[in-house]
C-alpha cells in the first residue's frame, strides 16, 4: 500500500454530503450541466488525464472544471462563451454540502417518524447516516422511549407537552390565530397571559407538524403522479428592533412552492434557525477562526456572522445598481445580474437592517437548496415535475443544483415567469382589454364567443408564434414567450424555459408555456397576509429613513415560521375553495373531505 503522503491530493471542490451535491455547473446547454467532481472523476476524460498521477504526491487534473478563489470555472461554458462570445454563466459559487445539508435536516425534520434518529448531536450515526434505533419501554405518561444503539443515548418519541388549562379554548383560539387576531386581542378574548398563548401556539404547531407529516410522509411513500406543476416564489417580511437605540429590522426571506392545478402548498420555508444561540455561535467561530476559512469551508457556513454581515453590506452598497425602467429592461437587467462572474447574494442587505439578537439568520441561498431538495424528496414519486418560477436571482441556481438528474432525465423542467406586477387596478384591466383584443384580432372572433377550449386553442396558436420570434435580451441565450392570457393577477407574462424543451413538438411547448403562472404561491402570500396579522405588509412614511416598526410584527422572530406551518395547514386541509367546494388536499389526494380543526390539534392525543 502507498503511503499516505504519496496519495494524490484531495480536490479542493467540497465533497458530497449526505446525498447533497449543489457544486456542479448550472447551464443545462453545456454537456458538463449536472456532472459533480463524484461524477466527473469516474469518466474516462477524468482517468486519462490522471493516469500518470496515481501514486504521486500530485494533485489530480480536472479537466471539467477550475478553481478560481471561492468559485468553479466550468471549462466547457468558459469554450462555448469564447466560440458565440454570448455572457452566459462560466463561474460559480462554492457552497457547503455540509451546511445544505443542516438546513435540510431542519426543515424536512417534521416528516421524521420517532424513533429513527439519535437526538443527541454529537453520535458518530449524523456522520454516517446510518441509524441504529431500538424501543425501550414507554415514560410513565405512556410516551414511547427509545435508545440508539450507536451512542446509548436515550429519548421520547416526542416533547411533552406541558398541561394547560381551558381546553376547550383550543378550537376558537386556533380559528382567532387564523383569522388576523392580534395576541393582545386573544390576550383579552381568553383572559391568558402573554406567556400561555406563546406556550399555547407552541402546542397548536406541534400538533399541525405531526398532522401533516403523517400525511405528506403518503407523497413519497405510497401516492404516485402522473404531471405536477408547481410554482415558487418568495416573500420577505421584517421583524420589529428590540434595542431603540439601534433601530434596525431584521429582514428573512420566505420561499413557498405550490401546485397550480390543485393549490397544495408543498413547503414554506423561512431562513431562521432559533435553536441557536448568537452569542455561542459567535464565540465558537472566533475561537476556531472561522471567519478566515474559505466560505465554503467553514463550520458555520449556514449562518450569518455578524463580521461577515457588516463586511457584505457594504460591498452590496457599492456595487448594487438599481433596477428601473419597462419590463423589456428589467428582464435584461435580471437576465444579465444572475450571469453575473461571481453570485451575488440573494438577501437584499439594506442599511436599516440587522441581525436577530435570539436565535440566527440562516444565508438564503441555504435555506433555497434546502427548500427545493425538500421538494424533490416530496415529489419524488412524480412521472414528471414542471417547475415556474419568480424572476429572481438564486432561485433557479439552486433548483438547477438540486433537480439535475431528474432534468437530465428528461422528467422536470423550469420556467422563468415576469410579469408587470407594479401596475394600478386600473392598469391591469386595460391590459386585460388589450390582451383580449389581441385574442379577438388573431381569432377573428369575440373573445365573448369563444368556448373555453377554443380560447386554449387560439392562445395556444399565439404562443406557438411568439415561440417562432421570441424575445431575447442581448448577450444571452434566454428566448422569452409571451404568454397571451387575460388575467388580471399576471397582466404582461412573459415566460422563458430554462432547460430543454425543444424535445417536444410546438404544441407540447405551447401547453407547457400557457399553463405556466405564479398565480397559486401569490393567492396563498395574499391570503396570508391578510390572515394573519405578523404578516400583514406595514406601513411607512417618508420620515422613517427606510426603518419600519409594524405593531403587529413580532420581536421575536422564530413566530414567523411558526404561524406560517400553522396556516399551511389550515389553508391545505381545512379551507375550502368557494370555486371546487374542496380543499387543496382534497384536490391532490391527500384528504377525502375537510379536516376538522380539533382532529389537528388533538391529532395523536387519545389514541
Amino acid at each position: 500500500m502507498s503511503k499516505k503522503s504519496c496519495q494524490p491530493r484531495p480536490s479542493r471542490i467540497p465533497a458530497e454530503h449526505k446525498g447533497i451535491q449543489v457544486n456542479c455547473c448550472k447551464f443545462t446547454r453545456c454537456s458538463s450541466f449536472g456532472l459533480t467532481p463524484e461524477k466527473a472523476r469516474q469518466t474516462d476524460l477524468y482517468q486519462e488525464y490522471n493516469k500518470d498521477k496515481l501514486n504521486r504526491q500530485v494533485r489530480e487534473s480536472d479537466p471539467y472544471y477550475m478553481l478560481t478563489g471561492t468559485s468553479i470555472l466550468c471549462r466547457e461554458c468558459d469554450s462555448l462563451n469564447a466560440l458565440s462570445k454570448e455572457k452566459n454563466q462560466v463561474y460559480y459559487s462554492l457552497k457547503s454540502n455540509i451546511a445544505a445539508s443542516e438546513e435540510f435536516e431542519r426543515i424536512s425534520s417534521y416528516l421524521q417518524r420517532p424513533g429513527t434518529i439519535c437526538t443527541r448531536e454529537t453520535c458518530p450515526s449524523h456522520e454516517t447516516g446510518i441509524y441504529n434505533i431500538k424501543k425501550k419501554g414507554y415514560t410513565g405518561k405512556g410516551t414511547p422511549r427509545f435508545m440508539c444503539n450507536v451512542c446509548g443515548k436515550t429519548f421520547t418519541g416526542k416533547p411533552i407537552d406541558r398541561p394547560h388549562e381551558k381546553t376547550e379554548i383550543n378550537k376558537q383560539f386556533f380559528k382567532l390565530l387564523v383569522a388576523k387576531a392580534p395576541l393582545r386581542v386573544l390576550e383579552f378574548t381568553f383572559d391568558m397571559s402573554m406567556g400561555a398563548i406563546y406556550r399555547r401556539i407552541d402546542f397548536i404547531h406541534r400538533q399541525c407538524l405531526a398532522f401533516v407529516a403523517d400525511r405528506e410522509r403518503k407523497l413519497f411513500e405510497s401516492m404516485s403522479f402522473d404531471r405536477l406543476y408547481l410554482c415558487t416564489d418568495r416573500i420577505v417580511t421584517k421583524s420589529n428592533w428590540t434595542n431603540r437605540k439601534n433601530k434596525k429590522n431584521c429582514e428573512f426571506y420566505g420561499i413557498g412552492t405550490a401546485d397550480l392545478s390543485t393549490d397544495y402548498i408543498f413547503a414554506f420555508n423561512f431562513n431562521y434557525d432559533p435553536d441557536m444561540t448568537p452569542a455561542e455561535v459567535q464565540q465558537e467561530a472566533l475561537d476556531i477562526e472561522d471567519d478566515k476559512q474559505p466560505v465554503y469551508k467553514r463550520k458555520f457556513a449556514r449562518v450569518w456572522l455578524k463580521v461577515d454581515f457588516e463586511k457584505s453590506k457594504r460591498e452590496r452598497a457599492n456595487r448594487e445598481k438599481k433596477l428601473s425602467g419597462s419590463q423589456e429592461e428589467l428582464i435584461k437587467n435580471k437576465s444579465n445580474e444572475i450571469y453575473e462572474e461571481a453570485m451575488l447574494s440573494s438577501e437584499n442587505l439594506e442599511k436599516n437592517t440587522d441581525l436577530p439578537v435570539q436565535g440566527m439568520e440562516v444565508h438564503n441561498e441555504y435555506t433555497m437548496i434546502a427548500h427545493f431538495y425538500l421538494i424533490r424528496k416530496l415529489t419524488q414519486n412524480a412521472e414528471a415535475t414542471r417547475f415556474y418560477m419568480d424572476l429572481d436571482m438564486g432561485m433557479k441556481t439552486w433548483f438547477l443544483a438540486a433537480f439535475k438528474e431528474e432534468i437530465l432525465e428528461g422528467r422536470c423542467d423550469g420556467f422563468l415567469v415576469s410579469m408587470d406586477k407594479e401596475m394600478t387596478v386600473d392598469n391591469k384591466r386595460i391590459a386585460v382589454e388589450k390582451a383580449k383584443d389581441a385574442i379577438e384580432k388573431f381569432s377573428g372572433l369575440p373573445y365573448s364567443s369563444l368556448s373555453h377550449q377554443q380560447r386554449h386553442r387560439v392562445i395556444n396558436d399565439m404562443i406557438i408564434q411568439s415561440i417562432n420570434n421570441p424575445f431575447m435580451p442581448e448577450g444571452s441565450k434566454e428566448k422569452w414567450i409571451v404568454n397571451p392570457t387575460p388575467f388580471m393577477g399576471e397582466p404582461n407574462k412573459k415566460i422563458s424555459a430554462f432547460t430543454n424543451i425543444e424535445r417536444f413538438d410546438s404544441e407540447h411547448q405551447a401547453n407547457l408555456y400557457r399553463k405556466g403562472s405564479l398565480h397559486a404561491i401569490d393567492r396563498f402570500f395574499q391570503k396570508l397576509r391578510r390572515r394573519v396579522n405578523i404578516f400583514e405588509r406595514p406601513f411607512q412614511s417618508g420620515t422613517n429613513q427606510g426603518r419600519t416598526w409594524n405593531g403587529y410584527s413580532p420581536y421575536n422572530p422564530a413566530l414567523y415560521q411558526k404561524m406560517a406551518d400553522i396556516y399551511r395547514v389550515f389553508y391545505n386541509y381545512c379551507d375550502t375553495s368557494k370555486k371546487y367546494k374542496k380543499t387543496p388536499a382534497m384536490r391532490l389526494g391527500l384528504a377525502k373531505g375537510p379536516v376538522d380543526i380539533e382532529k389537528i390539534i388533538y391529532f395523536n392525543k387519545y389514541g
